[in-house]
């Protein structure tokens, strides 16, 4: 008797730290594809948003998504084709002006232009701070709705941390949807 409870709880012994080996080797893994894919991850996110049936509902959202994308442009190592794929979600996102004065041949010349110019100075974004929705500023010209946010770049340098701040346009089209008018360096007011 006292044989057959010694094996039994030998048994049990070794079944718990099968187990136990068992979650803790998977766990490991679990966490190494995490930290493995989460650059692939955002970038993947960005390009498989669907824009054409979920279109972001607000000024605010747009600028946000936009500078999600911005992020995948000057902090990640993208190919060339995810490049191209995410150059056209975000000029999804830009107002009909835009596009016509900026077509894609030219915008796309410029971005690759401007990313190799940041590789080289060693920058990336570390932070952005979007205005919240309480200090975006709304108007009204003849029955065309603007919004003009501030938009906050943190870049990581190798000599520290810069900060610009961005000032978004944006006017909301016939379907209801806020599309990116332009952007310009933020210049305070003389009241500021």
């Amino acid at each position: 008797m006292k044989k057959l409870k010694y094996l039994m709880t030998l048994a049990l012994i070794l079944v718990l730290g099968l187990l136990i080996y068992y979650y803790v080797v998977n766990k490991e893994d679990k966490n190494s594809d995490n930290s493995e894919n989460a650059t692939v991850s955002l970038v993947e996110k960005n390009m498989a948003k669907d824009l054409d049936n979920n279109y972001p509902k607000s000024a605010r959202e747009v600028v946000s998504y936009f500078t999600s994308i911005q992020e995948c442009y000057y902090n990640e190592d993208v190919n060339e084709d995810k490049l191209v794929q995410l150059a056209y979600q975000a000029m999804k996102l830009f107002d009909d002006k835009l596009v016509d004065a900026n077509p894609f041949d030219t915008y796309y010349a410029d971005l690759t232009k401007e990313i190799k110019e940041y590789k080289a100075q060693g920058k990336t974004i570390s932070k952005i701070i979007l205005d919240k929705s309480s200090d975006i500023e709304y108007s009204e010209t003849d029955g065309v709705k603007y919004a003009k946010m501030n938009c906050i770049y943190y870049l990581k340098t190798s000599k520290g941390t810069d900060k610009v701040t961005e000032t978004y346009a944006l006017r909301c089209d016939d379907a209801g949807n806020w599309k990116i008018l332009g952007w310009q360096l933020y210049e305070p007011s003389e009241y500021e």
